[in-house]
């Protein structure tokens, strides 16, 4: 049984297998991507805290996942196929799913340890979020809709593919997911992030489609933001 369990886990090498652009590039692209965000968040941090204001902020938050890949493909006359557009098998998506599943233990006991040390865990910061808006249809568009599709694009079909090209499919799992997790701006949600960046990028090596990894991250968001409001709005229902 171990043994087929290993196998079933064991990622198959794609030697052969290259993309139309160089490592330099993605380095190229988060440097872009830094300096994107950090222009936008000194302008939501000076404009007025207004709802409709923190709504267009988190959307070119996102947006800016798209601007060094645009850049970068028209610059080297790629085709966005090469970013993982392609079928995949749907046995790949259940082990992404089953590897979820695992990943969220670690992550219950890294939130456990937070609140142990009374640090505010990414769940609250949602819930806080959510309880301040009047009202949340946007955060949901965003969060569970566009962000899945553009960070996907971005780590997975442009940052993994350029890094394993380069440094073979660990390490460019493990750079891949650093970058997610820090990108993200939050300090607490660095671990967490970084599993899911680990989980999405192996299953993108598997399938080398990114259509698996926007599915199993639109999920993953979709649950988090579902139960967060949940919690934001009907406190009474929750059970002490």
């Amino acid at each position: 049984m171990n043994s087929e369990i290993q196998e079933s886990l064991a990622a198959p090498e794609t030697p052969g297998y290259s993309v139309p652009w160089k490592s330099m590039d993605n380095w190229i692209g988060v440097l872009l991507l830094g300096l994107v965000e950090a222009a936008i968040f000194l302008i939501a941090l000076r404009s007025p805290r207004s709802e409709l204001v923190q709504s267009a902020a988190i959307v070119l938050l996102e947006s800016a996942y798209l601007l060094p890949v645009i850049l970068i493909l028209a610059w080297r006359r790629v085709h966005w196929k090469y970013l993982g557009f392609g079928k995949f098998e749907w046995k790949t998506l259940g082990l992404g799913c089953g590897l979820l599943v695992a990943s969220y233990g670690i992550i219950l006991v890294y939130g456990l340890i937070l609140v142990a040390f009374k640090i505010e865990t990414q769940g609250q910061q949602i819930i806080r979020v959510f309880a301040e808006l009047d009202s949340p249809v946007w955060f949901f568009i965003v969060g569970a809709v566009f962000a899945p599709l553009v960070e996907e694009i971005f780590f997975r079909g442009f940052l993994f593919q350029g890094f394993r090209q380069r440094y073979g499919w660990v390490n460019a799992m493990l750079l891949s997911s650093g970058i997610f997790a820090v990108a993200h701006l939050d300090p607490v949600s660095l671990v967490p992030t970084f599993i899911l960046g680990c989980v999405l990028a192996y299953v993108y090596h598997r399938s080398n489609s990114v259509w698996p990894g926007i599915i199993l991250h639109f999920l993953v968001n979709a649950f988090g933001l579902c139960s967060a409001y949940f919690a934001a709005n009907y406190q009474n229902l929750i059970p002490v």
